[in-house]
C-alpha cells in the first residue's frame, strides 16, 4: 500500500468531508456558550438599576433591552436546534464514509477516534498504545483506502456540491 504524502485536492476534500461532524460540534458549542451569556445577561439586573419611588418621564434604556434579549435568546435556541440537526446529518455522512474501511482495522479505529470521537492525536496515540507517527501512518493508509474507492468520490462530490449551494445562498 503506498503512503501518499503531501496535499492533493482529492485528499484534502476527503479530510474536509470527515471533519464535517467536528466542525458542526464546534459551532454548536459556540452557540451554547452564546446562549449561556445571553441568559446570564437576562438574569443579571445590571449595574445602574436603582429603585425609584417616583416614575420618571424618560424611558429607561434597559427596559427595551430585556425584550430584545429574550428575542435574541430565542433566536440562539433555534440556531442550536438547527445545529443539532446538522450534527446528526454530519455524523451519519462521516459514518457512511468510515463504513468503507475494513471492520476492526486499525485504520478505521484511528479515523473513528479522530472524526467521530473528535479526539486529538495525542489521545488517539495513548488509546491505541502507539506513537503519533504510527497513528499518522494508519490515518494516511485509511485516506489512501478511501481515495481508492469510487464511493468516496461520489460522497465527497455530493458534499462539495451541497456546500457550494449553501455558500451561494
Amino acid at each position: 500500500m503506498s503512503m501518499t504524502r503531501g496535499t492533493n485536492p482529492e485528499r484534502e476534500a476527503v479530510k474536509e468531508y470527515l471533519q464535517q461532524y467536528h466542525d458542526a460540534k464546534v459551532k454548536k458549542r459556540i452557540l451554547e456558550e452564546r446562549h449561556r451569556t445571553l441568559s446570564a445577561e437576562l438574569r443579571d439586573p445590571g449595574v445602574g438599576s436603582t429603585y425609584r419611588t417616583m416614575p420618571t418621564a424618560k424611558r429607561q434604556a434597559r427596559e427595551g433591552g430585556a425584550v430584545s434579549l429574550v428575542y435574541r435568546i430565542s433566536e440562539v435556541e433555534d440556531r442550536i436546534d438547527q445545529q443539532r440537526e446538522a450534527m446528526a446529518k454530519a455524523v451519519l455522512h462521516v459514518m457512511d464514509m468510515i463504513d468503507i474501511l475494513p471492520q476492526n482495522s486499525m485504520e478505521r479505529t484511528v479515523v473513528e477516534m479522530r472524526h467521530i470521537d473528535c479526539k486529538p492525536w495525542e489521545k488517539i496515540a495513548q488509546a491505541v498504545h502507539m506513537s503519533r507517527s504510527r497513528v499518522f501512518d494508519y490515518y494516511n493508509a485509511a485516506l489512501d483506502t478511501l481515495l481508492a474507492c469510487k464511493r468516496t468520490g461520489k460522497l465527497v462530490g455530493e458534499y462539495m456540491a451541497g456546500k457550494e449551494k449553501n455558500e451561494r445562498g
